[in-house]
């Protein structure tokens, strides 16, 4: 942003705005699209490599007659919500939610993975509540990776900070959620209304670079523009999914509700790839009057809880989306987990119909199950 639009309209920030509703905001599982997940992982798993196991078996992308993907979007949440850190997915359709629940099965062993229908399908938001939100991008086009566990190895999970990052006050509320729909196996053929090929990028990165204005010349490759070639080159053929990425915290003070989702999105920071110069920028959802600023957080929620795709061109591979999106093991040191703590002695094959439940799980204090209005909104 110019230095006059500074001026003229200001910079995005972390400004937590209630809502401009009368009555909570409650999304029922019955009303909501799709089949919602949750996950009580047991804390002796594989974490990342778990996780890209899992986004493999569900890459099934669909087309029509014309080629074009027309396949469903799914999700992978983070919430904290009533004290507790809790996982979920987000299934587009029952076959798909069916799939989900045996291949987090057969990857994580001994979870717990149920549908959610006594309590509410997203955290409730109370009218006097603060609500603060974020969407996150890559800085560069998609064929320049970020930073994975096989390319700059973490020296520890991120999401150790991201969850602790996300840890507040018992009644605050925060989500992180990661939408993903599978890419054709084309994806790095490039777009020549968009951007090039792999192969083209990779090939000018090893030509050099054009420097100067009245007296242009090239810059030879540096072993750094090489080693890029080669990471982004290795794209190539690999299975990739097309990426949302949305930040919301909720809490009734308003300082907790700005930093929580100001602390979250900068720990994603931490997959920043130093040889492809490739992050994740979060922007801050804003407007300068109160207003509209409400207006825009109304729609980042209700986008959120009904988990709407937007083509962000924001494209991951296997690899990537397994380090943003996974449920992370005993290493992470993190409290308040809602893990499950015991193996199964008496485990029920994933393919069956009979799910473990929770005892402690009931409905939200905020919810009334026979209050059957709208949502708030």
């Amino acid at each position: 942003m110019s230095k006059l639009s500074q001026i003229l309209f200001g910079s995005p920030q972390y400004d937590a705005t209630q809502l401009q509703i009368d009555d909570p905001f409650v999304q029922r599982p019955e009303s909501a699209p799709g089949t919602l997940l949750r996950i009580r992982p047991f804390k002796e798993n594989q974490g990342v490599v778990d996780g890209a196991g899992l986004l493999q078996s569900v890459h099934d992308v669909t087309t029509n007659l014309r080629g074009k993907n027309t396949s469903d979007h799914h999700s992978f949440e983070v919430w904290f919500d009533e004290g507790k850190i809790k996982f979920y997915m987000h299934a587009a359709t029952e076959a798909a939610a069916d799939k989900f629940r045996r291949r987090v099965g057969n990857n994580y062993a001994n979870s717990d993975v149920f549908p959610v229908e006594d309590s509410p399908a997203f955290p409730v938001i109370n009218p006097e509540e603060y609500v603060a939100g974020a969407w996150l991008k890559m800085e560069k086009i998609p064929y320049y990776p970020i930073r994975h566990y096989n390319s700059q190895e973490f020296e520890a999970d991120p999401y150790g900070e991201i969850t602790s990052e996300m840890l507040s006050l018992d009644d605050s509320k925060v989500v992180t959620q990661i939408i993903f729909r599978p890419a054709k196996q084309s994806w790095t053929s490039g777009d020549r209304f968009k951007h090039n090929s792999v192969d083209d990028l990779a090939h000018a990165l090893r030509q050099g670079t054009s420097v100067g204005w009245l007296n242009p010349r090239t810059r030879p490759a540096s072993q750094k523009d090489k080693q890029a070639a080669k990471t982004i080159e290795q794209q190539r053929g690999q299975q990739a999914f097309h990426v949302n990425i949305r930040i919301l915290a909720v809490s009734s003070d308003k300082e907790e509700a700005e930093a929580r989702a100001h602390g979250v999105a900068g720990m994603f920071r931490k997959f920043y790839n130093g040889i492809t110069e490739q992050g994740l920028d979060d922007t801050p959802v804003w407007h300068r009057t109160e207003d509209k600023r409400a207006r825009k957080l109304q729609d980042h929620v209700t986008r959120m809880a009904d988990r709407e795709w937007i083509d962000c061109r924001m494209i991951m591979t296997v690899d990537e989306l397994a380090g943003v999106a996974h449920i992370p093991n005993e290493d992470i040191e993190t409290p308040n987990i809602d893990w499950r703590h015991t193996q199964r002695g008496d485990r029920i094959p994933a393919d069956t119909g009979n799910y473990d439940r929770p005892t402690d799980d009931g409905p939200s204090t905020d919810y009334n199950p026979e209050d059957r209005g709208n949502n708030g909104l």
